[in-house]
């Protein structure tokens, strides 16, 4: 008997097989050479197969680069260039901080801290998981996506919750809080994927570690707004009297006094953040502290992490990450860029700096649905920057767009904190859908009514 886990594999390997098989029926003319039709049957196939959960994430993104070389598009020193981008080994020490820190306890402190100090009312649950999203990401370096999963689900099942809109909201609240900030945060592996693509137009580039929030920051609001939308109209209200803040307040002097561990964890933070901010003044790359840094937390005498801690790391999503930034490598090398530019600089050229914006954004948000955000940065980061500045552009402008549209989507596969949240089986699909449009509906408008405004009033432009 089918099933409906079989059922979708079918129309997976339908889609991910009909889709390259139409591109390989266009006729090679002008800048769309045979290199770049392989290179989209490829990228698109694969993209596929990710995106529909075919294959183990470790065996896709082992795949992409090996297919690149077996097709001949390029050989094996640009199919797995990226490897010797330092964004992957800021990715895995990212991953090992926040995978210590969340062993040592001090994550789930924060969590119930900030519920605790949130009033322990379902309002203040919501608001509080967003917060604890937020925090999560700021002491982890925007890595906290990794673990706030199963934080968010812990808050749930301590508050009793079924799978239903009151428990999506509350998981919503959690992901945009966490995956949703890296859009302003500093994230090593988006500001090394943009600031690599820039400095391909502005070779002197170097992004600060606000960059991100001086254009994208509006988004906490965007934020807020959908939350406060909600709550008013799944009348939440009435959830506050189902609650009980001891629930919270046990469960925080269950953890009993901050272990040496966790103290020695807030210094290794700190010790991250100063490395971060005296990068402006040393000349040493942002990346060398999560090179560096993460790996002292195994010195003896320090010791917060050990080997078992090691083995829970998820290094299918190192490879992932290779696998994206190889995308952009890649498409370079065969062209995509200026085949890209060539299509959109006719049609944009004489056109405000608005609609050039807008449609920067929409691209964006087409692309979402069959690209994970890294895959989006790792792949088109190049061409926006080359497509604006042929329009006279900020290249950097055309970069935060791009990032600003990796949070808008509709559907939990189109990024990794959001399908983890997903799994846990809290948030409804219907409402899953509806939580998000609505968010992506607030941020397109937002983004016309206020935060366009703003980069002109900035000098942002």
């Amino acid at each position: 008997m089918s099933t409906s886990a079989d059922k979708k594999k079918r129309i997976g390997w339908a889609v991910s097989i009909l889709i390259p098989f139409i591109i390989a029926f266009i006729p090679v003319s002008g800048d769309f050479t045979e290199s770049l039709k392989r290179f989209f049957m490829i990228t698109l196939f694969m993209i596929m197969i990710i995106a529909f959960e075919l294959f183990p994430l470790l065996v896709s993104a082992i795949l992409l680069p090996s297919l690149y070389i077996v097709s001949g598009i390029v050989p094996a020193a640009t199919a797995f260039g990226s490897w010797s981008n330092t964004t992957v080994w800021m990715v895995l020490g990212g991953l090992i901080f926040s995978t210590v820190l969340d062993e040592c306890g001090l994550l789930k402190r924060i969590a119930y801290f900030v519920i605790r100090k949130c009033g322990g009312t379902y309002g203040g649950v919501v608001y509080g998981c967003f917060v604890i999203g937020i925090l999560l990401n700021l002491v982890t370096f925007c890595y906290g996506w990794v673990i706030a999963g199963a934080l968010i689900f812990g808050v749930c099942k301590a508050m009793d919750l079924k799978p239903s809109r009151e428990s999506s909201l509350v998981c919503f609240a959690g992901t945009i809080g966490c995956t949703g900030s890296t859009v302003f945060l500093y994230y090593p592996s988006y500001y090394s994927m943009i600031e690599t693509s820039l400095q391909e137009f502005v070779p002197e580039y170097s992004m600060g570690m606000f960059t991100t929030f001086l254009y994208n920051g509006c988004f906490i609001i965007w934020c807020l707004l959908t939350l406060f939308i909600l709550m008013k109209v799944y009348k939440t209200k009435k959830m506050d009297g189902k609650l009980n803040r001891k629930i919270f307040d046990e469960k925080y002097e269950q953890l009993g006094k901050m272990s040496k561990k966790e103290k020695k964890a807030v210094a290794m933070i700190v010790l991250l953040f100063a490395w971060l901010f005296s990068s402006n003044f040393t000349g040493l790359p942002a990346a060398y502290g999560f090179m560096t840094i993460p790996y002292l937390m195994f010195v003896p005498g320090i010791e917060i992490g050990d080997k078992e801690i090691i083995g829970r790391i998820n290094f299918s999503m190192i490879f992932l990450v290779a696998a994206c930034l190889g995308i952009g490598v890649v498409g370079a090398s065969v062209g995509f860029g200026d085949f890209l530019t060539n299509i959109a600089v006719p049609f944009l050229s004489g056109k405000s700096v608005l609609v050039v914006c807008i449609s920067f954004m929409l691209f964006g948000m087409i692309a979402n649905f069959f690209m994970t955000p890294l895959a989006m940065l790792g792949g088109l980061s190049i061409p926006f920057a080359q497509i604006a500045v042929s329009l006279g552009i900020n290249p950097v402008v055309a970069c935060m767009i791009l990032v600003y549209a990796c949070e808008m989507l509709f559907l939990p596969y189109e990024s990794n904190g959001n399908l983890i949240m997903y799994e846990y089986g809290m948030m409804p699909m219907k409402d899953f859908i509806k939580q998000e449009g609505l968010k992506t509906l607030i941020m397109f408008v937002g983004f016309i009514v206020v935060m366009y405004p703003l980069w002109n009033l900035f000098g942002l432009m």
